[in-house]
């Protein structure tokens, strides 16, 4: 992967996550709690996927990519291990929104999740521009 693609390709990433979390927000203000949370975790996986990207890597599963950011990010020393907990919870609460309708969701957990995704992927933007992979633009 070239660099001006590595780049574009790590902006459409953050892009997605804004969006992803924007429309999580909007799902919670709503009241339908299993939306907000399946797209807290999509931005939190688009996040991931950024930082993929920052290492020329295009993972093609969520677990890839789960197991890529252990690997080069977290056994690094460059995110604590909590941060594998916390994307392995978003998963699971995402599969239980998504596919199991006689969950109910309290709306405290549920902005919790959204505020966990969004501090995460304040983490991400942060080590991207520590980087030089991101111009002051992007947030």
């Amino acid at each position: 992967m070239t660099d001006p693609a590595r780049r574009r390709n790590i902006a459409d990433a953050l892009a997605r996550a804004q969006q992803a979390l924007a429309v999580a927000d909007a799902a919670l203000g709503i009241g339908s709690a299993a939306d907000a949370i399946s797209r807290a975790y999509y931005a939190a996986l688009h996040y991931l996927r950024a930082l993929m990207f920052a290492r020329g890597f295009d993972p093609r599963t969520h677990a890839g990519a789960q197991h890529l950011f252990n690997q080069h990010f977290v056994k690094s020393g460059l995110f604590p291990a909590r941060t594998n907990r916390l994307l392995a919870a978003l998963q699971k609460q995402r599969e239980l929104a998504d596919y199991d309708p006689a969950t109910i969701f309290d709306s405290a957990d549920v902005e919790q999740q959204i505020a966990d995704a969004r501090s995460f992927g304040s983490s991400v933007v942060d080590l991207l521009r520590r980087e030089g992979m991101l111009d002051d633009r992007v947030d």
